[in-house]
């Protein structure tokens, strides 16, 4: 496993014995593999396709041979998530199927052959390391803006316009839609325009008396006044500029807190 731009390649490195064949010419031309990950938790996925920096043939002579081409896969850090969640802190197996063309004295035909490389936890682990991939957190925050729940409309629009204006270079928008996400989201919960003033008062003044549910409206109310600045202007105490880092981190929170919401619903 390797680091690239964004991203980490996944590469197979295998050795292919060759065996001595008398009687006739064979080749197997290999185009790639299709890779299924199996985890600790008995679930497999499909990972993709991966492919051989340059096509390599396996081709039978007279005499024995060996070659040790290798397969590339390249995996977003989403997916990497996704390996550690089917992993369930266990060892990996990928399954490769291999795809090409063969050629015998028959013709040419299509071939596939299944490889199986185990992969250990510990040596998994090294190389997340190696990788740098174990230097952030390998957490999936979900944008829920697909399939909405009724009631839901405005909140996934604003969360759909706030991503929006984060891949485009709108920090300052993204932020102040993040706000009004949250401030819908609370209203939604608790049918009250002023839904954030109370959970405020009760961390200030009886925060060990507070419920989960107390402390989950906190969080969001702690959250809609990070925003605050975003929502006016200078003359009204607002902040002109954010970075890209501001707006990813409440974006964030803000997708976080919807999602969590939406499983009480």
């Amino acid at each position: 496993m390797r680091p690239l731009v964004g991203a980490y390649e996944l590469i197979f490195s295998l050795y292919v014995t060759i065996h001595a064949d008398e009687n006739a010419l064979r080749k197997a031309m290999i185009t790639g593999a299709r890779v299924t990950l199996k985890g600790g938790l008995g679930r497999q996925e499909s990972l993709g396709f991966a492919r051989p920096e340059a096509p390599f043939d396996i081709v039978s002579k007279t005499c024995g041979t060996a070659m040790t081409p290798s397969l590339h896969l390249t995996i977003q850090p989403g997916q990497v998530a996704a390996i550690e969640t089917l992993r369930d802190t266990g060892d990996l197996t990928f399954e490769l199927l291999a795809i090409g063309t063969g050629v015998d004295k028959n013709g040419e035909h299509q071939i596939q052959d299944k490889w199986r490389i185990v992969e250990p936890r510990s040596e998994w682990i090294k190389k997340l390391h190696e990788a740098g991939a174990r230097n952030v957190l390998l957490l999936e925050v979900p944008l829920p803006i697909g399939d909405v729940l009724e009631g839901w409309e405005d909140i996934a629009s604003g969360l759909k316009r706030a991503e929006d204006q984060y891949r485009n270079g709108d920090y300052h928008s993204c932020i102040g839609s993040c706000r009004t996400v949250i401030q819908e989201l609370g209203y939604f919960r608790y049918k009250i325009e002023e839904w954030a003033g109370e959970p405020l008062r009760r961390l200030s003044s009886d925060r060990k008396g507070m419920t989960k549910g107390e402390r989950e409206a906190a969080l969001w109310a702690v959250l809609r006044h990070y925003t605050h600045q975003a929502h006016h202007g200078p003359s009204e105490g607002g902040v002109p500029d954010y970075s890209r880092a501001d707006a990813h981190f409440v974006l964030s929170l803000t997708a976080a807190a919807v999602a969590h919401a939406q499983t009480a619903f």
